[in-house]
């Protein structure tokens, strides 16, 4: 397995091209049946001005105020929509999701997810915000909008230090709702491979009310894929506590299929406590397009 803790999950290009994806499949929806409800300004508030960003439509460029930059960058009326959300995503972030087989960490997975919703979101002006959980303690990032908002989010997750050996003392349900200023969609994106994760889904069972909440699970038996091997025994280290163990070649091959039991395990326990789950696999386009369908049916809920 190889450690991503030095190398981005995704770059700038791959960023830009979800970007793109994003715009693309949610384009007939924002221009026909979304915005055919809400006409001229009404159930808009003003909330700023910003700089111009790649995909801004013109009609939203305030050319009084681009004066005093010379209209170099071109500066834009950001307004929120009343029926904007609040949007939370919560992503894991213990040892776990910085490995993986084939150069493709687990977390790539959960990078990518924060960077697909908060891209689709940013398109209808939603803000959102980010909870970090599995390091040493919690960080968060606030709520805000647009693009720049989404890098941040990104970037702040891959670059955040994946620790073994210090479990947290903060429940996630508990930060959650310390954020949650308002009736919010909160993702949770994770491999669930963490210690207590039954303990978490029950209590993050108790945050559906009033908000929506969601699991993104990342299908992770394919990082432990490894190899063939001609030793008889191999010396590994648990990547969340640090321990270290030996196991024999037979155990090292029945890896995957006991992750796969275990995120089996965890999407039944998670459906019984009813909440919903998305079970993404590695492959980028099948990925997204996933993610952009299931946030934006739950997200037009609420419109």
């Amino acid at each position: 397995m190889t450690s991503a803790n030095t190398a981005l999950l995704l770059d700038p290009s791959e960023v830009e091209a979800i970007n793109l994806f994003c715009n693309a499949r949610v384009r007939d929806l924002i221009f026909g049946e979304h915005a055919s409800v809400f006409t001229g300004t009404a159930g808009f508030d003003f909330s700023g001005i910003r700089d111009f960003q790649s995909g801004d439509p013109q009609i939203k460029v305030d050319w009084a105020h681009s004066t005093t930059t010379l209209f170099n960058p071109l500066q834009v009326r950001e307004c929120i929509e009343e029926r904007s959300i609040g949007i939370v995503i919560a992503a894991d972030v213990s040892c776990s999701t910085r490995f993986g087989a084939s150069g493709e960490p687990i977390g790539k997975g959960i990078a990518r997810t924060i960077a697909t919703i908060g891209l689709s979101a940013s398109i209808f002006q939603d803000m959102v915000g980010l909870v970090l959980f599995g390091g040493k303690k919690h960080l968060i990032e606030p709520p805000g909008g647009g693009r720049n908002q989404v890098e941040r989010m990104v970037d702040l997750y891959q670059t955040a230090p994946a620790v073994p050996g210090l479990p947290e003392r903060e429940r996630l349900a508990d930060t959650l709702a310390g954020e949650l200023r308002r009736t919010s969609l909160v993702i949770v994106a994770s491999d669930f491979l963490f210690p207590d994760v039954f303990t978490t889904l029950k209590e993050l069972a108790d945050l559906k009310q009033p908000h929506d909440l969601f699991l993104v699970m990342a299908d992770s038996a394919f990082a432990f894929e490894l190899p063939e091997i001609s030793a008889g025994w191999i010396g590994c280290v648990d990547s969340e506590t640090g321990a270290r163990v030996e196991l024999s070649y037979s155990q090292v091959r029945e890896l995957p299929r006991l992750i796969r039991n275990h995120q089996d395990a965890v999407e039944d326990y998670a459906e019984r406590m009813d909440l919903e789950v998305l079970r993404v696999l590695p492959d980028a386009e099948q990925f997204q397009s996933a993610i952009v369908d299931f946030f934006l049916e739950r997200r037009l809920r609420r419109s």
